[in-house]
């Protein structure tokens, strides 16, 4: 199976930080103005989600780096993990949504669109790829039962 692995991977953070600067510099379309709650609101899952789903890594003492999944000791299928393979990234998004409400702009849902889409291709693939490897028919059944995002 071919894979999507950029030779020098960029760490998931640093790709966040890249979209929600994006999203301030792109010229804005079609402004509009949302409650501040729900920028707080979004904002606020998100940051939840986040810190779930790492305190779930800490808790079974395995590896939160993204860059290094092939030191994973453990495959985490409970908690926040029953619902999204992927809630870290998932929590980033809701805060890159609360950052879109913020800007007021419909261009800047391209910085949350664009860290979607690089995310599952250049990082929850390879990811996935290397937990098939560790934990074989587990990791694949649990792939079935849970969905990638949400």
């Amino acid at each position: 199976m071919a894979t999507n692995q950029c030779k020098i991977p960029i760490p998931p953070p640093l790709i966040f930080v890249f979209c929600a600067l994006l999203m301030k510099i792109l010229p804005p379309i079609w402004q509009f103005s949302m409650p501040w709650w729900l920028v707080i609101l979004l904002g606020g899952i998100g940051c939840v989600i986040g810190m779930a789903s790492v305190l779930q890594f800490l808790l079974a003492k395995t590896t939160v780096d993204p860059l290094k999944v092939e030191n994973a000791s453990h495959l985490v299928t409970n908690g926040i993990y029953k619902y999204s393979r992927n809630p870290m990234y998932l929590g980033l998004v809701f805060v890159l949504l609360a950052w879109n409400c913020y800007l007021g702009s419909l261009s800047a849902i391209l910085g949350v669109l664009l860290f979607v889409w690089y995310i599952t291709e250049f990082q929850i693939k390879r990811e996935e790829e290397s937990l098939r490897n560790i934990f074989g028919d587990v990791f694949t059944a649990y792939c079935q039962d849970t969905r990638r995002w949400l």
